[in-house]
Order: structure tokens, then sequence, then C-alpha cells
């Protein structure tokens, strides 16, 4: 693209234009996620990256700041400094209470082993723990403390397709470490 046509894309999403900002994020997409893959600390925290950049650099285009041009230079560095801060706040550690003593009781009416409620319980919350920060945040917020995907933009300063987006890609990522961690089980019986 030339620099004049994407100028005026920035140009455009300054004065408003969700169509000139959707023409920048298609055209930068690919090297933003190629970025956010090799800064992350975990694979699955790139999508994040990526999404929480655009966010950020459409809020600045609207009130008046950012680029004027190379833009893409201006993402990279975003998504850079993102998962810097990211990092740094992951690699503290925070001493929490056991999971298991805020899971629901076992319903006394069930029909099923005590044990096996044990033992799901305990599998849930092992891949519970497999789970970034803030994948674990959000489903906190949005499974326990019933937060909306409004209440969660504004926790987190996302819009609320971003924090839609958040919510559904922690899902499937719990979903995902809870059926790994279900296969690694198998496998170790077998053996």
């Amino acid at each position: 693209m030339p620099p004049g046509d994407e100028r005026m894309l920035l140009r455009d999403v300054r004065a408003g234009s969700t169509i000139a900002f959707a023409e920048l994020y298609a055209l930068h997409r690919t090297a933003a996620r190629t970025t956010a893959l090799q800064v992350a600390v975990v694979p699955s925290d790139a999508d994040d990256l990526v999404s929480e950049a655009f966010t950020k650099i459409l809020d600045v285009l609207r009130r008046g700041g950012g680029p004027d041009r190379a833009f893409r230079a201006y993402l990279l560095t975003t998504i850079r400094n993102l998962a810097t801060a990211s990092n740094a706040k992951s690699r503290r550690t925070f001493l929490t209470a056991d999971l298991e003593e805020f899971c629901a009781p076992q319903d006394p009416v069930s029909c099923t082993d005590p044990a096996d409620g044990e033992l799901e319980r305990a599998r849930v919350s092992e891949a519970f723990a497999r789970l970034p920060k803030r994948w674990r945040q959000v489903l906190w917020s949005v499974e326990v403390e019933n937060q909306t995907p409004s209440e969660l933009s504004r926790r987190f300063n996302l819009s609320r397709n971003s924090a839609a987006a958040l919510v559904y890609r922690a899902r499937k990522g719990l979903r995902q470490a809870y059926e790994r961690n279900l296969r690694t089980r198998k496998l170790t019986t077998l053996a």
C-alpha cells in the first residue's frame, strides 16, 4: 500500500470511519499475529495481544493521537510493549487460597459417587491453574462473579466485542486444557 493511502486511512479513522480501521486491520493482522507469537510467553496469549493492541490504537486514533504514517511499526511496537507489561506481571508470585475452597459443594441429592466429584473438581482445578493469568481472571469474573461482557470491558479496558471474544477464548482454552489433562491421565494409566 502506498504511504499516502495509509495516511488517508489513518485520517479517516480519526474522523470516525470504522471501515478505514477495518482496512488497516486486514492489512496488518498477519504481521501483528506473527509478532505476538514471537513475544508472548504463552502462544495462546498471542490473539489477546493482537486484539488489545488494535483496540488501544483505535482508541488513541479516535482521540486524535497515534501515528500519521508507519502504522505497522506503531502496531508492532504496541504489541511488544503490551507483551512486556504482561510478562512482567506474570513473573510476580501471588499466593492464593486453594481453589477447592471456592468450588460448589457436592449436591447431596445427587446419585454420583462423591469420589468422582472430587476427582472431577481436581481435574478442572488443574486445567484452570494451567491457563494464562488473564484467562483465569476473565473466567473467574464471568463464572463466579457473574459479570457481563459490558462489565468485563470496563474492568479490563476493552471494547465489549473484545471482552466477549476474550471470554470465548478463555472458555475454549479451559476446555482444551481439561481435555489435554484427561488424555495425559489416560496415557499414564495405560502405561
